[in-house]
């Protein structure tokens, strides 16, 4: 299961780490497909071009992102007893599928959230510049109609906080 970002640029997942370090995007029901050919695992039926690494063998999970991201390793260790959540070791039975656990799982996607925090808070200076552009303009239309209405400059200049001598230097080519 991903995550996708609000601009729709990012889309990150827990993904399963293989013993040559490649992430898996997805899974089979053989095992974790892997990109690219070692030649050390057979290669997906339907993927050509990725391998399947069997569960029991996929090492540990990070973050990942389609924009090349990666966060830091999650160690999948063989006993309950060697597991760590504060040294980021974990441990899932080799004879289950190798998901990273709900635990591990929801701290890999408060990283992938962290990763793309600055392009989430973009999205909101984008917002805020529209509905300023806007504001403007809605504002040049209002002192327009207040002009032809019959305010004076220094009535407007009052009502935006300015002087009348700004207020007309602001609006008087825009009539």
């Amino acid at each position: 299961m991903g995550w996708i970002s609000n601009d729709n640029e990012h889309e990150g997942w827990a993904a399963c780490v293989a013993p040559d370090g490649r992430l898996s995007s997805s899974s089979s029901g053989e095992g974790r497909l892997v990109k690219g050919i070692s030649g050390r695992y057979k290669r997906d039926k339907l993927m050509t071009d990725y391998e399947v690494v069997p569960d029991a063998e996929i090492i540990g999970w990070r973050g990942a992102c389609d924009c090349g991201w990666q966060g830091e390793m999650w160690k999948r260790v063989a006993s309950p007893a060697d597991a760590d959540f504060s040294e980021r070791r974990d441990y899932v039975a080799l004879e289950d599928f190798a998901d990273a656990s709900r635990e591990v799982e929801d701290a890999i996607h408060d990283e992938w959230k962290a990763h793309i925090a600055p392009s989430e808070a973009i999205l909101g200076v984008a917002a805020a510049a529209r509905e300023h552009s806007q504001a403007g303009q809605r504002l040049d239309k209002t002192v327009a109609a207040a002009k032809a209405a019959g305010a004076s400059w220094a009535d407007i200049g009052r009502a935006v906080g300015t002087s009348r001598q700004s207020a007309h230097e602001r609006w008087a080519d825009k009539q």
